[in-house]
């Protein structure tokens, strides 16, 4: 039965990574016949120094319409300037298109925005990977997405626990899991001759994944600290698969210190990946060392060994994998070490679970967003307390 009023839901993305995260529950909706998809890329996709990923985008869903703004410059001005552009036209896009719903996700700016934009436009929408703990100037953005969002689809029963302290009415709060982990359990992924192939490694060798992303309150240490990474990785004389980080405060930093590395054959530097690759390359790799949110959520699905440095992760739930250290070249060696060659520590990842879900959450969201009512009593919240 195809029903002929069909939803329309909105999602907007400005990363590699929230593209990966949400593709699974983008498929759900997709194939829902009481669904209608509105997807739209924007901020990194549109950048070509992080490989125009919008491209990722247009392959998944052909559909995908631009939102023209981007990150000028990478400092705290510049995140600012691209969200009041963002904003605008936002606005300009869901009064034209006008969209039922609006799907956001963690704690980015483009989500911050859609998400104020809608509040006055009167368009309901719901966070995905909201009451995660983190630190920093994210940890602020996530909760104040959750305040100004009608319904909460939470990954883990302490993220909901969380919002519901916030004030949030419990009808509103679903546990549906984490997305990433739709894709891990439940499709095909590279093996690690074909990773290898594609990223010009060799697949009898042990590689490092580095992933490490600007602090905005840091950036004055922001260069110091990922020279004390790559000094640290260095000191293995392995393979080291480096990745570009976001368009943050403090970023364009990070990347002009990682391609001093170009000609280093033992450095294989991309400004970005297709998702799965990543995660394949998550799977594969000996030891991941950065401050990535994905190392947090999606490693121990691998049982991979995780060294997580600084602040930025402060707090959020994670698998026993993770090792946790400072911005400090010999704490950083040490978990690195123990990653590699400690046999305590890896026969017991061996029986590690992941906290985040158990690849259902697509088919979850999709149930909620056909059967939810959209009318005042969705529109008006009131704190509880």
């Amino acid at each position: 039965m195809i029903f002929k009023n069909k939803k329309k839901i909105a999602y907007i993305s400005g990363t590699r990574a929230d593209f990966g995260l949400m593709t699974p529950i983008l498929r759900a909706i997709d194939r829902s016949k009481r669904l209608d998809l509105q997807v739209y890329a924007t901020g990194m996709h549109l950048m070509p120094e992080f490989g125009n990923t919008v491209s990722y985008f247009k392959k998944e869903f052909p559909s995908t319409q631009k939102i023209n703004a981007v990150f000028e410059t990478y400092n705290r001005a510049g995140a600012v300037k691209f969200a009041a552009k963002f904003l605008n036209e936002v606005v300009k896009v869901f009064s034209r298109n006008r969209p039922d719903f609006v799907l956001t996700l963690g704690d980015r700016p483009e989500m911050l925005c859609a998400a104020l934009a809608c509040l006055y436009l009167g368009i309901p929408t719901g966070q995905v990977h909201g009451g995660d703990k983190t630190s920093i100037v994210d940890e602020i953005a996530r909760h104040a997405i959750t305040k100004l969002s009608h319904i909460h689809l939470t990954a883990t029963e302490e993220s909901a626990s969380r919002i519901e302290k916030m004030g949030e009415e419990k009808r509103r709060i679903y546990i549906v899991g984490a997305p990433a982990l739709d894709t891990i359990l439940n499709e095909k992924l590279l093996t690690r001759k074909e990773l290898c192939r594609q990223l010009g490694l060799d697949w009898q060798k042990k590689f490092i994944l580095v992933t490490q992303h600007s602090v905005s309150e840091e950036i004055k240490q922001v260069e110091s600290q990922i020279r004390e990474t790559i000094s640290a990785v260095k000191n293995f004389d392995l393979p080291v698969v480096a990745i570009y980080p976001n368009a943050d405060p403090g970023g364009r930093k990070i990347i002009k210190i990682l391609e001093k590395e170009k000609n280093n054959p033992l450095f294989h530097i991309f400004p970005s990946l297709e998702y799965k690759q990543f995660l394949a390359l998550e799977r594969e790799a000996a030891v991941w060392v950065g401050n990535s949110s994905a190392a947090m959520i999606e490693s121990s699905s691998f049982q991979t060994p995780v060294v997580n440095i600084g602040t930025r992760q402060m707090g959020r739930q994670r698998g026993a994998n993770v090792i946790d250290v400072n911005y400090n070249k010999k704490e950083i060696e040490k978990a690195v070490s123990i990653s590699l060659n400690d046999a305590a520590y890896l026969k017991r990842l061996k029986k590690i679970k992941n906290p985040w879900g158990d690849g259902k959450t697509g088919p979850r969201v999709v149930k909620i967003l056909e059967n939810i009512n959209i009318n005042s009593r969705l529109l008006t919240k009131q704190i509880t307390y």
